[in-house]
């Protein structure tokens, strides 16, 4: 199950920061959002909720990792909204708010 929840995540991840990188009507991306985040609140199981706290987690510190040997990190890269996301996430408020 963890990898389906990584792609969710990542697929959400996507969806929520993509700008004008896609070509997603914006009226589009909140509604499924928004669709999306009350079918995991009311929909998934506990199970299936831990999953995506866990990869939510998984790809924050993925995001967060220390320095290779050739001194790459992606942590510059990761945006401060982006952040917040899967800080939340992680944390199990997946609308913002406790779940």
């Amino acid at each position: 199950m963890s990898n389906l929840a990584d792609a969710v995540v990542r697929f959400l991840c996507t969806i929520q920061f993509s700008g004008e990188d896609l070509p997603f009507d914006e009226d589009w991306v909140v509604k499924y959002l928004e669709e999306t985040i009350y079918e995991i609140e009311n929909d998934y199981s506990d199970q299936k909720r831990q999953a995506l706290k866990d990869a939510a987690a998984r790809s924050l510190k993925s995001w967060l990792r220390e320095p290779d040997e050739h001194g790459y990190t992606p942590r510059k890269l990761l945006k401060p909204d982006h952040r917040a996301f899967l800080e939340t996430f992680a944390a199990g408020q997946f609308s913002g708010r406790p779940v």
